[in-house]
């Protein structure tokens, strides 16, 4: 009897588990908090003429054309998720791209005094450039095109991506390289408990930085060279009919969509990476 009833009782593991789930709520809510805060104030300021509705509509006004727009009334046909999903397949084409590019370019560049001699004045002259200068010149060679945006939005993510790389991968001590190789270890687990995992910090600042680049880019990309769709040729088309409301729903969707990026994929990332080998003292190897 006494081993059903202790069986009964909740353990360390489920008040473990309640606790983390109490804390991940205050944390959600003290980061809405200012948020709320902000539309309430929004809306008191429309709602009583202190601000003009047809230039700054209230919330209330923006989520209802926002609804109208994501197509309720027609669920065969939604031009909202239309437009954001051609938005999203550009700027994640784009990103992958840049990673695919920066990321073994700047390991190379980070461990070869020689290339990085070359090459690094190349990049502080392109860092600081807007991806945006090349928009004109991309579209005399290829026109109004998927193209013309994939490309504007990938030199918008690949140098923060490439400098990033290079600065984590700097940042080993030759010491640390010395040290794993006299124990033997072979190229391989130099890379990935060493290499990898002490670059990691620095990289995935510069992922985050890539894509947020990347996903900026895109909006004035697709008000030039976009013919039909995406988020930014929806904020452009609708300055036509001085369509206010739908300008504020593509702004707040670009806000959300990127806040989600930010949180929602970065975030279990480097809490699986960066967080789990930094913070418990370790750089890679096994736990």
């Amino acid at each position: 009897m006494s081993t059903s009833n202790s069986s009964a009782l909740p353990g360390p593991g489920s008040a473990h588990a309640r606790m983390a789930t109490t804390i991940h709520i205050v944390s959600l809510l003290r980061f809405l908090a200012p948020i709320v805060a902000m539309l309430l104030v929004w809306e008191f300021c429309v709602r009583t003429g202190l601000a003009n509705a047809a230039i700054l509509p209230s919330p209330s006004m923006i989520l209802v054309r926002g609804a109208e727009l994501l197509g309720f009334s027609h669920a065969d046909h939604s031009p909202l998720i239309s437009h954001i999903l051609y938005s999203l397949v550009r700027a994640m084409s784009a990103f992958i791209l840049g990673c695919m590019v920066a990321i073994p370019l700047g390991f190379l560049l980070g461990l070869n005094a020689f290339a990085y001699r070359w090459v690094s004045p190349i990049i502080s002259l392109m860092l600081p450039l807007p991806a945006l200068a090349w928009t004109p010149i991309f579209l005399v060679i290829m026109g109004q095109s998927e193209a013309t945006i994939v490309w504007v939005c990938f030199l918008g993510a690949v140098f923060p991506i490439l400098y990033a790389t290079i600065q984590g991968v700097r940042s080993i001590t030759k010491q640390s390289l010395w040290v794993v190789r006299s124990m033997g270890a072979r190229r391989r687990d130099i890379f990935f408990k060493v290499l990898l995992p002490g670059s990691l910090p620095a990289l995935m600042a510069g992922l985050k930085l890539g894509m947020a680049h990347s996903w900026r880019t895109l909006v004035a990309a697709e008000m030039m060279a976009a013919l039909s769709s995406g988020v930014g040729f929806m904020i452009f088309s609708a300055r036509t009919y001085m369509d206010v409301s739908t300008m504020f729903v593509g702004i707040v969707v670009l806000a959300v969509i990127g806040m989600t990026i930010e949180h929602g994929l970065f975030g279990p990332l480097e809490k699986m990476t960066v967080r789990r080998w930094h913070n418990t003292g370790r750089v890679g190897g096994s736990r």
